[in-house]
C-alpha cells in the first residue's frame, strides 16, 4: 500500500487583462510505490508522478507562476519539475502609450478604456509617456 501525492492548491484569479484568469496555482505531490497522484491546481500548477518508471509529473505551464509536480518513489525517486516562468502585467489609461525596452518580449492590447501589456521574458525599461 502505498502513499497518494496530493492535489495543487488553486491560484488566485485576476481580471486585470479583462479575462478572468487563475495564476500561480500549486504543484501536485508525487507518490509513493505506484500510488495515485495528485493533479496540479488551477493557475498553471503541474501534475505529479504517478511512478518512477512512469516518470510523468509535470511542469508548471509557462508565464503562471505555477509550482512543478512532485516525484515519485519507486524504488527509487525521480525528478520533481520546474515550476512556470512568470509574467508582469500592467494595466494602465489609454492616454499613456509604453515605451518597451528591447531586452523585454511583451505585448499590448485594448481592454475598455485601458491598455493591458503583457510581459513574459527579458529584461529593460519601460518608459510611459
Amino acid at each position: 500500500m502505498g502513499d497518494a501525492g496530493g492535489d495543487g492548491g488553486s491560484g488566485l484569479q485576476s481580471l486585470i487583462t479583462g479575462t478572468a484568469i487563475y495564476r500561480a496555482g500549486g504543484g501536485a505531490g508525487g507518490n509513493r510505490d505506484g500510488s495515485a497522484t495528485g493533479s496540479g491546481g488551477n493557475g498553471g500548477g503541474g501534475n505529479g508522478s504517478t511512478s518512477r518508471a512512469a516518470n510523468n509529473n509535470t511542469s508548471g505551464t509557462p508565464n503562471t507562476g505555477g509550482g512543478g509536480g512532485g516525484s515519485s518513489y519507486s524504488g527509487g525517486w525521480n525528478a520533481s519539475r520546474a515550476g512556470g516562468s512568470g509574467i508582469v502585467i500592467l494595466r494602465y489609461p489609454n492616454s499613456y502609450t509604453a515605451s518597451i525596452g528591447s531586452g523585454l518580449t511583451g505585448t499590448t492590447a485594448t481592454d475598455g478604456t485601458d491598455k493591458v501589456t503583457t510581459f513574459t521574458s527579458g529584461t529593460g525599461t519601460i518608459l510611459f509617456s
